[in-house]
C-alpha cells in the first residue's frame, strides 16, 4: 500500500508496455491534479492544457486502464534508480547461481548464510 498523494505533489512517470515499444524508456515529471475516493489524476509537469493526464489507484498507484499500463509512478528519482539497482543485482545473482554454486566453489558455511538471507526476505513477501 502506498501513501496517498496530494494535489501538488510532483512524481516521476516511466513508461512501460507498449508507450515504451518504439522509443527510450525516460522517467518524466508529473504533477498529482486530482485526489478522488478510488483515483487520482496526474498530469506532465508543465502541460496544462490535459491532454497527457493519466489516472491511477489510491492505493496501488497502478495506472487506471482496461488494457496494459502505459506508465508507472515513483516518488523520486531515487525510487526508479533503487529498483533499477536491486534488479540489476538480483540478475546478477541469478546468473550467478544458475550454472550451480560448486562452480564458486562456496563453502558450505557461507552458503548456509546466503540461503537464510535469502529465505529470510522470501518469507517476507
Amino acid at each position: 500500500m502506498r501513501e496517498k498523494p496530494v494535489v501538488g505533489q510532483r512524481l516521476f512517470s516511466l513508461n512501460i508496455g507498449n508507450a515504451a515499444r518504439n522509443c527510450e524508456q525516460m522517467l518524466t515529471e508529473v504533477e498529482v491534479i486530482k485526489v478522488g475516493r478510488k483515483y487520482f489524476t496526474c498530469l506532465r509537469a508543465g502541460d496544462d492544457r490535459g491532454w497527457s493526464d493519466e489516472s491511477y489507484h489510491l492505493d496501488t498507484w497502478d495506472e487506471k486502464t482496461d488494457y496494459s499500463a502505459h506508465s508507472c509512478l515513483y516518488l523520486s528519482e531515487q525510487e526508479f534508480n533503487d529498483e533499477k539497482e536491486a534488479d540489476a543485482i538480483c540478475k546478477l545473482l541469478k546468473d550467478a547461481f544458475d550454472c550451480g554454486c560448486n562452480r564458486w566453489n562456496i563453502p558450505l558455511p557461507e552458503l548456509r548464510q546466503i540461503w537464510g538471507i535469502a529465505k529470510e526476505y522470501g518469507e517476507k513477501s
